[in-house]
């Protein structure tokens, strides 16, 4: 399978009371999770497509096909992010960027049916993995 995408879906998802979801890995389309709690859960093999998008195109590109993806139960923005949770994400993106070194690097903001937008929290984080050799 080529991966083109590393996809960061940075929505936090909450409980009727409130409280972030807490997430078991049997019941999710994302390869990986890094839930409200910094755990990294992995619930798919990267060998295998996922199934974490409804409507998973990009232009022609089936993007459950050709694209790791990421839940990740915290904000991307940098200033009321959770640190333990960013060192998690860090760590997570810069081991997929060593394994699949030409895959960008998306915000689930960042791309939509016909193309790709770029997002300013997206570019801080970009900016950050850039610092790491």
């Amino acid at each position: 399978r080529q991966i083109k995408y590393i996809l960061i879906n940075d929505t936090v998802s909450k409980t009727p009371s409130g409280a972030p979801v807490r997430y078991d890995a049997s019941n999710l389309g994302h390869h990986y999770v890094i839930n409200s709690q910094g755990m990294l859960l992995h619930p798919i093999d990267d060998s295998q497509p996922g199934a974490f998008m409804p409507k998973p195109t990009c232009g022609e590109e089936d993007l459950n096909r050709c694209s790791i993806g990421v839940k990740y139960n915290g904000t991307l923005k940098h200033e009321t992010c959770d640190l333990k949770l960013r060192a998690q994400l860090i760590a997570l993106l810069l081991n997929l960027r060593d394994r699949y070194p030409s895959a960008k690097i998306l915000g689930k903001h960042e791309y939509d049916r016909y193309h790709i937008h770029v997002s300013d929290e997206m570019n801080h984080l970009r900016r950050e993995l850039s610092d790491y050799p």
